[in-house]
């Protein structure tokens, strides 16, 4: 094939491909868009039906030394390997002895042993807010 013919199918072609990207970069900026306001959305329900801040979660378990025995994604320095990662705790089936739940995860976090006398998970005696923000924190965000 002659160079000029290369050239002007190239040349052809380039709208086509210029065309096929910018759809294919909508496509990925409308889908972003749409899981950022699905994540909004499901983390203003959770803070609604739990009546915690996460804000105000981080502090209270880097406070309560939280990290120390989990691995907790968001917190820094939680890398502890004692207990469980708290990673997608709010899917598990049961929390402590409990099924688990907003009302069990914040018994659980803050009188975990009144739940389980057996458990190595200390009696916390976080204040009931305390216990709200951080059952927010970790419904909503890990």
């Amino acid at each position: 094939m002659r160079r000029e013919a290369v050239s002007k199918q190239v040349t052809s072609a380039l709208p086509w491909v210029e065309g096929t990207s910018a759809l294919v970069v909508i496509v990925l900026a409308v889908c972003a868009i749409g899981l950022i306001r699905s994540n909004s959305q499901r983390e203003t329900a959770i803070l609604q039906a739990v009546g915690g801040d996460p804000e105000r979660a981080v502090p209270a378990m880097i406070r309560n030394g939280c990290g120390g025995c989990h691995e907790i994604p968001g917190v820094p320095g939680a890398h502890g390997t004692v207990g469980p990662s708290l990673r997608g705790v709010a899917e598990r089936e049961y929390v402590g002895a409990s099924r688990t739940s907003p009302d069990a995860m914040m018994r659980w976090i803050s009188r975990a042993r009144d739940v389980d006398p057996n458990t190595a998970m200390p009696n916390t005696n976080l204040s009931p807010q305390e216990a709200r923000d951080i059952t927010a924190y970790l419904y909503a965000r890990t």
